[in-house]
């Protein structure tokens, strides 16, 4: 063995500084983690993926109630480039439609059907609880 093979590898002071990089790291990762956690963010999180959602619902059921032939599939913000100053309402946002086929008439015949159901339930519902 040669006197190179037993010297360590790293300095006490290399090793020192490793350590508190990581440990910037972590409390970094555990500061970003909390802030995840927060119930406020969660419920916005949630929130967000409702009205996604909603909308989403929204814009199929008047595409197939008007005949339009393409249906959004997704939107979503587009980051700023790193060093821009963006402005309140400056977002981009990207957008994607898919195109739809015609429905066939079975199809259309259900959708009236579910929606004549829910409109009579609906009102015998408002009738029931008026007379209470």
């Amino acid at each position: 063995m040669t006197g190179s093979d037993t010297e360590p590898r790293q300095t006490a002071a290399e090793v020192q500084a490793e350590i508190d990089r990581e440990q910037r790291q972590l409390a970094e990762t555990l500061s970003e983690l909390g802030e995840q956690a927060r119930p406020a963010n969660i419920a916005r999180r949630q929130l967000t993926k409702a009205k996604d959602r909603g909308t989403r619902i929204f814009d199929e059921a008047r595409a197939l109630v008007l005949g339009g032939g393409a249906v959004r599939v997704e939107s979503h913000l587009v980051e700023p480039e790193e060093g821009s100053i963006v402005l309140k309402g400056d977002d981009k946002v990207v957008t994607t439609y898919q195109s739809r086929g015609q429905l066939p008439p079975e199809a259309m015949i259900l959708a009236a059907g579910v929606g004549t159901v829910i409109a009579v339930g609906v009102v015998a519902w408002a009738v029931r609880r008026r007379r209470k």
